[in-house]
């Protein structure tokens, strides 16, 4: 009897021995998981963090670029000499970022690359013709004026859907990434 209660003791201590390895070993791959899943669930914040500063930063170079361009009309109109360096340096600038941040939009709309790469060229195309008219290259100065008109109509158009499109996305992110989102007005 001896025996028996030697081999019972045994045989408990060897259960408990291998359900407490089996506890440890089940608590530790949910630990892992769990931190895997923390891990992921981060890296998706700090990527749509990313995203949204992107789509923010798109949206405010594009937006100085037209002001570039705004005020170099408006000054024409108004008979004010415009400093063609100073339009040069600004166009450059402004329209530097706004060409590097506006050819990159990753919005699952497909519309939207197309969009953006139609505002940035006729922003372009404005800003050369406004410095042919500083330069006094242009020709046929009031028809000119009523086309860039058009152009700047339909410019702000586009950029009024582009922006719409944006802020969507901008809010689909900071949903699925549980970010708070500070977005400027209408007029960025």
């Amino acid at each position: 009897m001896a025996d028996a209660s030697a081999i019972y003791a045994l045989i408990s201590g060897l259960g408990g021995a291998a359900i407490g390895a089996g506890a440890t070993v089940h608590v530790s791959t949910r630990q892992f998981r769990r931190e895997i899943a923390e891990r992921d669930k981060e890296r998706g914040r700090l990527q749509a963090q990313e995203e949204i500063v992107r789509l923010t930063s798109m949206r405010f170079a594009g937006r100085a670029w037209l002001d570039v361009v705004l005020r170099a009309k408006q000054s024409l109109e108004a008979g004010v000499a415009v400093d063609l360096e100073k339009f040069d340096q600004e166009v450059k600038e402004a329209g530097g970022a706004a060409a590097q941040e506006g050819y990159r939009v990753k919005i699952p709309d497909p519309s939207v690359d197309l969009l953006a790469a139609e505002i940035f060229d006729d922003i372009s195309y404005l800003s050369w013709q406004l410095r042919r008219k500083i330069t006094g290259r242009a020709i046929e100065e009031d028809l000119m004026l009523d086309h860039l008109d058009d152009v700047l109509q339909r410019v702000i158009e586009r950029r009024a859907t582009l922006n719409a499109k944006i802020i969507e996305r901008i809010e689909e992110l900071a949903l699925d990434a549980g970010t708070q989102i500070d977005q400027a007005g209408p007029e960025a």
